[in-house]
């Protein structure tokens, strides 16, 4: 009788140790604030599923203590998309739903060129306050330890508040990505990272739909020698909170505003050798020579980041007065001059272009 009280005193104890071992589970925010801290030690597989164990095990989380659960299952009867592709050492999660508690996550090992690896792990969730994180480790095969690396990898830079980020690896693409999305937009920017053997690279910048604003531009402007698109930035014409993507080369001597709301994206203004941009307030457009004796201007207004309308100042020289005749439209419909002079006098004076930051585009 005594043996089995005795025997039993040591169960509960050991039930006890392992309750007490074990951490709760952190939140999103938690983990991005601290796992830089913290070296993990006795990681002996270089395996991804190992490591995510191992980083679990010191930082838990919703979504690797679900995927590690939900991966031993058959696949038919698994909860959640849970993948595990040990031959790339890549893993990723969704819990397939579109609340903003929910969690996604993914991992990738990268091979490095002095023989060790990188664990990428990447994090999301909309209702947390960092929105999206990548945690890096390297790890040194000798030591068996995953050591913190916040240098492989730079975070992107978001300039806008109504914006939401998520990173993504894939298992036999050698790049991360990071799309920004804009809730007004219906669409994102695709920031992609290349990885060099030691650290990723970048971001450079990719837009859905540029192809069709190139043919566009193509029809519109004078592209002669062009070259392509090569940096971008964000700009805020009618002050909406919401911005409009601004494309320029590389030697800025060609460049295009676009209007991009709920999936439409529409060219508003644009330079070329010929035309230079104009800013006014809630107004972008473009005007320059289009001929001898003849001058041309394009305005578009926006209001809540969509184009209120288009006006057009069409001006030749008259020989006989001495003077520039002008020729008014709205959105296409001819104006008397009393009609188009006080809606060029409400647009108000000419403001300097905007200063803004280009970024890497392709």
């Amino acid at each position: 009788m005594k043996k089995c009280i005795l025997m039993m005193g040591i169960l509960c104890l050991m039930m006890f140790s392992c309750k007490e071992s074990e951490k709760p589970i952190m939140t999103l925010d938690q983990v991005n604030e601290a796992w830089q801290t913290v070296p993990i030690k006795g990681v002996k597989t270089a395996d991804v599923k190992a490591m995510v164990a191992a980083f679990h095990k010191q930082w838990p989380t919703e979504s690797v203590a679900s995927w590690l659960k939900d991966i031993e299952l058959p696949e038919d009867n698994r909860q959640f998309i849970s993948e595990y592709d040990p031959q790339h050492g890549y893993m990723g999660f969704a819990e397939g739903s579109d609340d903003s508690d929910s969690q996604w996550m993914g991992a990738r090992l990268w091979q490095r060129t002095n023989g060790h690896q990188l664990l990428s792990i990447t994090f999301s969730q909309s209702s947390s306050e960092v929105k999206s994180f990548v945690a890096c480790y390297d790890y040194d095969p000798a030591k068996k330890t995953l050591t913190p690396d916040p240098e492989a990898f730079t975070p992107c830079v978001l300039t806008f508040g109504n914006v939401e980020i998520g990173y993504e690896v894939h298992p036999e693409v050698d790049e991360m990505e990071a799309y920004e999305y804009f809730f007004n937009w219906w669409g994102a920017l695709r920031h992609v990272y290349e990885w060099d053997g030691m650290r990723f690279e970048g971001p450079v910048t990719e837009f859905e739909g540029i192809n069709t604003i190139l043919e566009e531009f193509n029809q519109n402007y004078m592209t002669y020698e062009m070259g392509d698109f090569s940096k971008y930035a964000l700009i805020d014409v009618d002050e909406d909170g919401e911005p409009e993507l601004w494309l320029s080369t590389e030697n800025e001597e060609y460049q295009v505003v676009l209007s991009i709301v709920e999936g439409e994206i529409k060219m508003i203004a644009g330079k070329d050798y010929k035309r230079n941009l104009l800013f006014h307030k809630n107004i972008v457009g473009d005007a320059g020579g289009c001929g001898t004796g003849c001058f041309y201007a394009h305005y578009t207004k926006l209001l809540n980041s969509a184009v209120e309308f288009e006006f057009e100042d069409m001006q030749s020289y008259n020989f006989k007065t001495d003077d520039m005749d002008h020729q008014y439209a709205k959105n296409d419909e001819l104006l008397t001059q009393e009609e188009g002079e006080a809606l060029f006098d409400s647009f108000g004076d000419v403001l300097e272009a905007p200063e803004v930051t280009w970024r890497p585009f392709r």
